[in-house]
This record gives structure tokens, sequence and C-alpha cells, in this order.
């Protein structure tokens, strides 16, 4: 996929606008991606075309369904910034936390942050179950392949404000953690409320995107410490 077809794929698909400044800084985004990559492992994609379509697109394609306008975000486990720093890129009123507990990755957020001038953003390095400050504060969490849905349930529920919704963005074994979630939609008082599945427009590759409003005040005992999260998963 070339810068035009994804600005094509982006407009006609996703139903975005894509303007030439912005067009420019995705360019920029992505050639940065490349030099960083040189020196630290960011992305296992390397090639541009990779980059705009399974990088840039995918982080898109919740925004079909979801106004976020003036609206708070976390990204958790935000990596290379996929797909935080995308999406606040093509919403600027938008108030975006790109979450990352890896340094290396954490400071070329904040590089990108100031090369593409963005001043809805702010970088936290840490992991979601030690950031006790920010319980209850966000509308949205978003996350893409991040662990396992139970095991995403309990790090990103206490996160969010109470009517708040978990975006999780999901490849082909959505069904069977959705099935396997039962448990800890209960205890964290959500509920899946939408599915929508996706295509990758040159690729095919299918992507399913999760809406998870959070129902009550998430009880204090989670989340729990990671090694529990991890070995015993609600």
């Amino acid at each position: 996929m070339t810068l035009e077809n994804l600005k094509a794929a982006i407009t006609q698909h996703l139903g975005l606008n894509v303007n030439d400044a912005l067009l420019k800084k995705l360019k920029l985004y992505a050639d940065e991606l490349q030099n960083w990559n040189k020196l630290f492992n960011l992305t296992a994609l390397e090639k541009k075309e990779e980059i705009y379509e399974k990088h840039f697109y995918d982080s898109l394609i919740p925004l079909q369904y979801v106004d976020l306008k003036d609206k708070s975000i976390i990204d958790l486990g935000s990596g290379a910034g996929f797909p935080g720093l995308v999406i606040a890129l093509f919403n600027e009123s938008a108030d975006v936390t790109l979450l990352e507990p890896n340094q290396k990755k954490a400071h070329f957020l904040q590089t990108m942050v100031e090369k593409l001038s963005l001043k809805n953003v702010t970088v936290i390095v840490g992991r979601a179950e030690s950031q006790n400050k920010l319980r209850e504060s966000f509308d949205f969490v978003i996350a893409r392949a991040v662990k396992q849905l139970n095991i995403l349930l309990e790090l990103a529920i206490p996160l969010l404000k109470v009517k708040g919704s978990l975006i999780a963005m999901k490849g082909k074994k959505a069904h069977s953690e959705i099935t396997q979630a039962r448990k800890a939609f209960l205890t964290l008082k959500c509920k899946l409320i939408n599915k929508y599945e996706d295509e990758l427009p040159n690729l095919k590759e299918t992507r399913f995107t999760l809406f998870i409003v959070k129902n009550d005040i998430t009880p204090i005992r989670y989340p729990r410490s990671y090694s529990l999260i991890a070995t015993k998963p609600l």
C-alpha cells in the first residue's frame, strides 16, 4: 500500500478526511519509524507499504464506529504508537494518553509527539496495573493486540469511568476470547455491546473491533498484581 493508496483507503473505507498536512505527517511518522527501527526493535514491519496498511490503516479502523471528539482516551501498551498516536493525529480535540512500559519505545513516542506537533498527547512510562492515580479517569481505553481478552479486561476496565468503553482490537481469535472472558465480564461489571468485523483492504486480513462498556465502579481489589493476572486470569 502506497501513501496515496492509504489516503484513498482511509477516505473510501473508513470515511475519514485526509488533507495534505495530515498525509505529510503520516509520511514523517513512517520515515522516523524506519530510522529508529534500525537501532531499536520497535516493529517487525520494515517496509513502508506494510507500515501504511498494517499499522496506520489498521489503527484507524475503530474510528468508523466511535466519535472521540473532546473525549479522553488511553492506549494501553502503545508500543510504537499504534493505535493511539495515529488516532491522535486524526482527533486533535481528543485528550490522548499513551501508556508504554518500555523506556525506549516511550522515548520514541515522546519524540514523535514533538516532531508531529501534537498538543493533545501525553506519554506515560508504566504498566496498566500500576496506574492507581488514573483509576476511573477515561472515557475510552483502547488496546491493539494486547493480551487475551480476560487479561486485558482486568488491566483496562479499572481505568474507565463508569459508562466508559474499552475498545479492544482483535484478530481472528476474537470469538474464542470473548467466550473465555465470561467470568471477567461478570466480575468486572462490564458488557460487550458491539462487535465489528473488518478487513485490511489489500492484505484481506480479518480484524475485529470490540466495544465493551463499564456498567459500575470496579471492585477495589482489581487489578491484581500482573503475576496473578497472568497466572490466574479471571
